[in-house]
């Protein structure tokens, strides 16, 4: 009977998955429809980007890559040398979005004496998704140099939507991972928030027309898929030294949000530390990004605390 109500799930997640709609996280927010919404998050993140930036020590701009967008803006310059790091990705689907626009998270962090680093990249079609995954292993490269040479406690990473996936892009590279293993180990946490996990339904997306996914990117960048049983993490390794806090809002799409708990039940077989949030209240893909401008959000405090504390 359980089997047979495990088929009967997966089989309403394949037909879920052809509906585009179901991807395009403004339709189901309780907030506003989907142009107000996207408006407004535009709006949002103009203005607290900008805020930030007239308030905050920072050095904008700093290149990692050899690129136009291969650069970060590090925020809170003038906390002590030693202070923990949080790296943020952006989302946007692999092909839009900026790090000129993702000031969201820095005015709490810093306020708790936590440094951030808000990363860009090269976007699609202009590169292909295997480039981007390259940039960011590249700039957390670049960053735990940089805290090790400030004797920084600890570097966590994070990212949102697209940006999630990015994040988690490095959990999945075991050969990157034994190469860096000597630098990784600053990196003691992971914070992928509304991210997509699952690539092969992007191919019937409109999105697909810039990010042109190849089938070898599918099978490799693919975390969670919706058959579970086909692919199971073939890996010996158990991580013990890093925490992954995976969140995601009630009212993003049901999708993401189905995927969220794939991909969680996913990682407990091979990451000893992981914490997954739902978040009630109406939370949905964008608002959970613009709460953690204040410490009032269960996400913000759990980040902050994990952050400051990590033993």
């Amino acid at each position: 009977m359980f089997d047979n109500a495990l088929i009967a799930e997966r089989e309403m997640l394949k037909d879920e998955a052809k509906h585009p709609n179901n991807y395009m996280p403004s339709n189901w927010s309780k907030r506003y429809g989907p142009i107000e919404l996207q408006a407004r998050f535009l709006k949002f993140c103009e203005n607290v980007t900008r805020k930030t930036r007239s308030s905050i020590a920072h050095e904008l701009n700093v290149p990692y890559g050899s690129s136009e967008r291969a650069k970060y803006d590090i925020y809170g310059t003038d906390l002590p040398d030693d202070a923990p790091i949080f790296i943020f990705i952006h989302g946007g689907y692999w092909m839009e979005f900026s790090k000129d626009l993702s000031g969201f998270s820095v005015p709490n962090f810093v306020a708790h004496g936590i440094k951030v680093v808000v990363a860009g990249y090269d976007l699609c079609p202009n590169v292909r998704l295997t480039d981007i995954v390259q940039q960011i292993k590249l700039l957390v490269e670049k960053i735990i140099i940089l805290a090790q040479s400030l004797k920084s406690k600890c570097i966590w990473l994070g990212g949102h939507s697209a940006g999630a996936h990015l994040a988690e892009s490095l959990l999945h590279d075991h050969k990157w991972r034994a190469s860096k293993h000597s630098c990784l180990e600053l990196l003691k946490g992971l914070v992928p928030i509304g991210g997509i996990y699952d690539l092969k339904p992007v191919l019937s997306l409109s999105v697909n027309e810039a990010v042109k996914l190849t089938s070898e990117e599918i099978s490799l960048y693919t975390f969670a898929p919706i058959d579970e049983l086909k692919k199971l993490e073939n890996n010996s390794e158990c991580i013990s030294n890093l925490k992954v806090i995976l969140a995601v809002g009630e009212c993003d799409s049901p999708i993401f949000v189905e995927e969220s708990k794939r991909y969680a039940r996913r990682l407990i077989q091979f990451v000893d530390n992981i914490k997954f949030l739902l978040l009630r209240n109406h939370i949905d893909h964008f608002d959970i990004v613009e709460n953690l401008t204040t410490n009032d959000l269960l996400l913000s405090k759990i980040l902050i605390h994990n952050v400051k504390n990590i033993k």
